[in-house]
């Protein structure tokens, strides 16, 4: 069988830029295969799975050969690019939530590249329909625009948009980021089954080689641009050979694996923070009264790491901002060191120099013209803290180890990577010398070896400052790191509560036995 896809000794640069991005990559990819592409950021993968449709700028050369069912891509017209383009070759750009266009009905978009490419063969609506269908979303989603959709819906949809003209090759690119296990497993399955119904060959793009170990047949390691590593999916994840991948490997924890547990110290037993019966309802539009959150009981003690697990829509987000004063809960208290929370304003903003909040993504918590001074120094002008902030800025900066602090002062976001933000942002809750963190989701976003590096940074927190920390996540791995005691959330409502051991060794709940059976296992490959 002729493969569908040839990279003969692919190279891609970009002007200006000394060394290449892509460096000499040979792979193959026929129908019904599944070819997973590993490495951190910066490394070359997505970039290389660009160049295959030239989506590229226009700053980049790309050298090699691309042979797309024969033929040399880097030899077509922009006409027969533009043909071959969700024709023969399809992508599912990284980033669901921000790819799709907010102002236009998700049938419009599915709609377009079948116009785009004349494959209008009767009812149009009707075709839609069918693509809806094979993503298992209703029909009626074709009339809702982005904003009305979750984050595994919208990456569906992206998937529909993908099948639109039926190509022989789908490239996804970061298909599971930011979702939760449970929809990640159903975006995994449902690539898995499209590959064995259709027979069309896959390329998945990720850091996670756990996912990608998963869902494809074959892995393919990249490091500086180039492939380092590449065999069968098992073998790659249980016997790296390369020192990057046995890093990639072990950069994701398995649950019940000793080996990664990271926890030190141990809680006062004390509480420090805590949810006493609380309940939070809301309004939605027609009036109809939502109750996101049900008579939760909750405690972080002193010096204690507790983990928040569950899907999206659970609760977790809400429960945490009713924690932070920022949302008034309907029914029960939440106390601080004993005392209930305050309710007039004066009294909250001191409560949150106690405890500070940091949010998943870095890049949009960080105002893009403010340097790293301004941001790490923006919570003591706030509070009216005038005395040696300079000092301050610096200490809280070499505490979320970004050295030396004076380097990072005049910086922008955008002039720092991924997890120097996250540092940045850890750094500006820091600096107020709070006793509680309250970390949404602090590592969703980033890849493999800057997670670990977030996570081991939360923990010397923890051992050096007496930090209390409660992270919100949905990645059971992340639990099992770093908890003391995890809780898990579901439907509003805390379904079991105890010691990371027993809730993720020994779970009770159903629920929670749903989430770790979700989580990617080698032994669970779909193809």
């Amino acid at each position: 069988m002729s493969p569908i896809l040839q990279l003969r000794d692919v190279s891609v640069s970009y002007r200006g830029v000394d060394e290449a991005a892509v460096q000499g990559v040979s792979l193959s990819l026929a129908e019904g295969e599944t070819l997973g592409l590993a490495g951190e950021s910066g490394c070359g993968k997505t970039t290389l799975a660009m160049s295959v449709l030239r989506l590229l700028p226009s700053t980049a050369r790309i050298d090699g050969e691309i042979l797309l069912d024969g033929k040399n891509v880097r030899e077509m017209s922009f006409g027969q690019l533009r043909a071959a383009r969700w024709a023969d070759a399809s992508v599912v750009f990284q980033g669901a939530m921000h790819a799709l266009n907010p102002v236009r009905t998700i049938g419009d978009q599915i709609a377009e590249p079948i116009k785009l490419h004349g494959r209008v063969d009767g009812d149009l609506r009707a075709r839609v329909a069918e693509l809806l269908a094979q993503v298992e979303l209703p029909e009626q989603r074709a009339d809702a625009y982005p904003h009305e959709l979750s984050g595994g819906q919208k990456q569906r949809v992206m998937i529909a948009m993908a099948l639109a003209c039926e190509p022989r090759l789908v490239i996804a690119d970061e298909p599971t980021t930011a979702l939760d296990v449970v929809v990640q497993a159903q975006i995994l399955e449902l690539l898995g089954r499209l590959v064995t119904e259709r027979g069309i060959a896959l390329m998945m793009i990720s850091h996670d080689l756990s996912v990608l170990s998963a869902s494809c047949a074959r892995l393919a390691v990249m490091y500086r641009g180039q492939v380092v590593e590449h065999g069968p999916a098992r073998q790659v994840m249980t016997e790296p050979q390369h020192a990057h991948s046995q890093a990639l490997a072990s950069a994701f924890p398995t649950v019940g694996d000793a080996r990664f547990r990271l926890t030190e110290g141990a809680s006062s037993g004390a509480a420090l923070l805590s949810a006493e019966d609380v309940s939070v309802d809301f309004t939605s539009r027609s009036g109809q009264t939502v109750r996101a959150v049900r008579g939760v009981d909750l405690e972080v003690d002193e010096n204690e790491i507790v983990a928040l697990v569950g899907q999206s829509g659970s609760g977790k987000t809400t429960l945490a901002r009713t924690l932070l004063g920022l949302q008034e809960p309907t029914g029960g208290a939440v106390r601080f060191d004993g005392v209930p929370l305050p309710t007039r304003s004066a009294g909250l903003r001191e409560y949150r120099k106690q405890v500070q909040l940091v949010l998943q993504d870095p890049t949009g918590a960080l105002n893009p013209r403010h340097t790293v001074y301004e941001a790490v120094a923006e919570g003591l002008r706030i509070h009216g803290i005038t005395d040696d902030e300079r000092g301050r800025v610096a200490a809280a900066l070499e505490a979320a180890e970004l050295r030396p602090a004076e380097k990072f002062f005049g910086r922008l976001p955008q002039e720092l990577s991924g997890g120097q933000r996250q540092r940045v942002v850890i750094a500006g809750a820091l600096v107020l010398q709070p006793r509680v963190l309250v970390a949404d989701e602090p590592v969703a976003s980033l890849d493999a070896t800057v997670r670990g590096e977030i996570l081991a940074l939360l923990l010397r927190l923890r051992v050096e400052r007496g930090l209390s920390t409660l992270v919100i996540t949905h990645d059971l791995g992340l639990a099992w790191n770093i908890a003391d005691r995890v809780a898990v959330m579901y439907r509003g409502e805390l379904v079991e509560v105890g010691a990371v051991e027993q809730v993720l060794l020994d779970p009770r709940h159903d629920y929670t036995k749903t989430l770790l059976a979700a989580v990617p296992s080698v032994e669970r490959r779909v193809a």
